[in-house]
């Protein structure tokens, strides 16, 4: 019971399905280029962007004023207020305290302030230096300067 029709159906569904499975994997590797090749362009313009907004945004737009070292039992911290004086808002401002004896660097310590600060604004920070069971190294003398920001 051999028919020739049944040989050229069996056939037929073979080549339909080969043809399938090539289309679908000629498409999943067009599909896979594409996404790589966007991906790579994603990446390149986040990175760009974000260079471009922490290299535009100057620290000398951040004044830092009203600074004092305070000492309490055995604790130390520097006070202060940092104010953006440029025209954008400034976001993530990290301040560091820099300490020095005789003018020799001897420790460092910072801080971030939290939020934004817009232009003509300005936000209070506090830098603690070591804790009180661990106190800074003997210093005379600091100097702070803003160390980043965007």
């Amino acid at each position: 019971m051999n028919t020739p029709d049944g040989g050229g159906v069996i056939r037929n569904s073979l080549r339909t399905v080969l043809r399938g499975f090539l289309l679908g994997i000629g498409l999943s590797i067009a599909l896979g280029v594409t996404y790589v090749i966007a991906m790579q362009w994603t990446m390149n313009k986040t990175r760009a962007e974000f260079a471009d907004m922490t290299a535009e945004f100057p620290n000398k737009d951040i004044v830092l004023s009203n600074v004092e070292e305070q000492k309490h039992e055995g604790a130390t911290w520097i006070i202060g207020t940092a104010k953006n004086v440029g025209k954008r808002t400034a976001r993530s401002v990290e301040v560091q305290a820099n300490l020095f004896l005789h003018d020799k660097f001897v420790d460092q310590y910072s801080t971030s302030i939290s939020g934004k600060i817009n232009p003509g604004d300005s936000k209070y920070f506090k830098i603690f230096c070591g804790c009180k069971d661990s106190p800074p190294a003997e210093h005379d003398s600091f100097k702070l300067e803003v160390v980043s920001g965007y």
